[in-house]
């Protein structure tokens, strides 16, 4: 009897919680922004002030802004390194990266082309050189921010 008792009670208590949950985390009428027409077109920039924004543009907005050539070069980069793989030349993967390190000075690029370098040198148990492509990595990134960060006296 206490068994049934607890379980229901148990139960009904999960019930209510969830219910609870549901019913806060649906947006009222007034706050739902409306969604782009299947055309291409976008959505207005303002939809009334940032208290009745839809909660799905938070986490576009705050996105960092990548190029479109820096995005068309890691989607290069991703194709080529299939095939290398499919072709069975994986291992010559971190002189591709380390040749393409030399040539480019785009920061986003740069920091795309180490962070992959650093885990392939990392994948055959070689730590220590890709603990050293990372430093070099946050070095340049450091030096990066420091560059572009506000001057203040």
């Amino acid at each position: 009897m206490q068994r049934k008792t607890l379980g229901l009670l148990a139960g009904s208590l999960l019930a209510l919680c969830s219910t609870a949950f549901v019913v806060a985390a649906l947006p009222a009428d007034d706050e739902t922004a409306p969604l782009p027409a299947a055309t291409g077109d976008r959505a207005p920039a303002d939809t009334g002030g940032p208290m009745r924004r839809a909660p799905w543009r938070h986490a576009a907005e705050a996105r960092p802004l990548v190029a479109p050539e820096v995005r068309a070069a890691v989607r290069d980069l991703r194709a080529l390194d299939r095939l290398y793989y499919l072709s069975g030349r994986g291992k010559e993967l971190p002189a591709l990266y380390q040749d393409l390190l030399a040539k480019t000075r785009n920061p986003q690029l740069r920091n795309y082309l180490s962070l992959r370098l650093a885990r392939l040198q990392s994948a055959p148990a070689n730590t220590d050189a890709a603990i050293a492509t990372l430093r070099r990595s946050l070095d340049e990134n450091l030096a990066h921010a420091n560059a572009v960060a506000p001057q203040h006296d």
